[in-house]
């Protein structure tokens, strides 16, 4: 009886064993963070800052425009709309963890993936293809997997930031022994495509950071850019106006119209062109109308306040073509978002079909002014 009890409590101590084993193995392979090495993304390639002072490292303002532009406009420019990691690397695998600035991760009409995800594209037969994302818990700081199952070789990526929500901290993981380092060289004399706009430019209602027009834009062209968009604060005040003018883009996108009455249009919109001309009278200017509301082809009262100002848009358009500014372009709005109504999550924010179709009306007159900034 006592070899008995003996035999059987060596047994029990051997299954302990291999549970406890086996266990352990599961944990490791479940753990994100498992023989990842972590890379700041600083010290990567940052593409989609357009002053180099800045409060907190991913701002879209400079320091010194805290307290000069509207509190409204200030707090916007915390969020880091439009930047976008590149790096180069041979990871079989890539994980993200980042660090956000507001416990609001999703909105009411716009997914967390959007607000305060990442999202990850890479060059592929020379164009920029989808290649994973990385939604966020209800946390500040999250770790995420922004894909797996490469095969090991080199490959250039791109990674782009929250579009409402702030980034404290960013880091990039591969697997130990992979490599992670900066990319190929942008060509020399480069310059970004600035946007300035509404909440349609920041990149509300999309679903990743790099479904808005201006991302899918210049992925098409293979441009960086700056996403000056500030939503429900677009109204060419002069003291953006001045920002505007400090930067030197190979082209302006100016679309605040749907944050602006026709009155304020008439008064302040030529205003800021003449801003921009004082500091680059030759760099084109590409001028957005208000878009058609989704709505709009089966409720025509939606319209007669911004065909207005649309009006006035193309009075202040045309002017300066007769003034002799013939680096000045025109979108009109009516196909922007298509008319089948299909194109927005509220009638007014485009959901990711409105923001193709958006880009591939804006497309065309973009590449004419490219080709004119050269």
């Amino acid at each position: 009886m006592k070899k008995q009890l003996t035999s059987f409590g060596r047994l029990v101590i051997i299954l302990i064993i291999l549970i406890h084993t086996t266990l352990n193995s599961n944990a490791q392979k479940s753990n994100p963070e498992a023989k990842i090495k972590w890379i700041n993304a600083k010290d990567l390639c940052i593409e989609g800052k357009g002053w180099p002072v800045t409060n907190q490292f991913y701002d879209r303002l400079p320091s010194n425009a805290k307290g000069v532009v509207r509190t409204a406009v200030w707090e916007l420019s915390e969020n880091s709309a439009g930047m976008c990691i590149r790096f180069f690397t041979d990871a079989t695998a890539l994980s993200a963890r980042w660090t956000l600035r507001k416990r609001k991760i999703a909105m009411t009409n716009m997914p967390a993936s959007g607000v305060s995800g990442l999202d990850l594209y890479v060059r592929s037969e020379n164009k920029w293809k989808w290649l994973g994302a990385a939604r966020p818990d209800d946390t500040i700081t999250n770790t995420k997997r922004l894909t797996t199952g490469l095969s090991k070789e080199m490959r250039e990526c791109m990674v782009y930031l929250p579009l409402y929500n702030g980034v404290q901290n960013l880091e990039i993981g591969i697997p130990e022994g992979a490599t992670c380092t900066l990319p190929p060289t942008r060509p020399a004399g480069m310059k970004p495509i600035v946007f300035y706009g509404t909440s349609i430019v920041q990149g509300s209602a999309a679903s990743r950071p790099g479904m808005t027009y201006p991302a899918m834009l210049c992925r098409r062209l293979d441009q960086t850019m700056i996403n000056l968009g500030f939503s429900g604060n677009a109204i060419c005040e002069p003291e953006v106006a001045s920002l505007l003018a400090e930067l030197d883009p190979a082209v302006y996108v100016l679309d605040p119209l749907p944050n602006m009455g026709t009155e304020m249009v008439t008064q302040s919109m030529p205003k800021l062109i003449e801003k921009i001309r004082g500091s680059h009278p030759k760099t084109p200017i590409v001028l957005i109308e208000h878009i058609d509301l989704g709505d709009a082809p089966v409720n025509p009262s939606r319209r007669p306040g911004y065909v207005a100002s649309n009006k006035e848009l193309r009075k202040i358009y045309e002017q300066r073509i007769k003034g002799g500014d013939h680096k000045i372009y025109y979108v009109r709005g009516e196909k922007l978002l298509g008319t089948d109504g299909e194109g927005t999550v509220d009638r007014v924010h485009p959901s990711d079909l409105g923001f193709m179709r958006m880009t591939a009306v804006i497309e065309p007159v973009l590449k004419r002014a490219l080709h004119a900034s050269k």
